[in-house]
């Protein structure tokens, strides 16, 4: 089973997508800011699979807490999740392994995290 960290201000969209990543039996952590980021990563970083972030967040983007995860871990891949067009996205973060459109929809979410985790 897979250990998955979903990092996004909206508390719907951490519900929506750990609804979507349970389905697939992936164990899922929730963090709603930086501070919660570091806080997982103190206690789990070894034990991540994978890391959804999201760009748009107040306080500390998506770009500074990509730059915070891989001070900490950079073996674990990052998908950036946003409302902002994919092209948009690789200009912020240009080092994440995907990026995913919010606007997508659940069917290619789910098959990005299943191709990332060879599910």
């Amino acid at each position: 089973m897979g250990k998955i960290l979903i990092v996004d201000d909206n508390k719907e969209m951490r519900h929506k997508y750990r609804r979507l990543l349970e389905k697939m039996k992936l164990e899922v952590l929730e963090a709603a800011d930086a501070l919660e980021v570091v806080e997982v990563l103190m206690r789990n970083s070894r034990e991540l699979d994978l890391i959804l972030l999201d760009i748009q967040m107040p306080e500390v983007d998506g770009r500074g807490i990509h730059e915070i995860v891989s001070d900490y871990i950079s073996t674990v891949p990052i998908v950036v999740s946003s409302v902002l067009p994919v092209r948009e996205q690789k200009l912020r973060i240009p080092r994440a392994r995907d990026y995913f459109d919010k606007a997508d929809g659940d069917a290619v979410f789910s098959k990005k995290v299943k191709a990332i985790l060879g599910l």
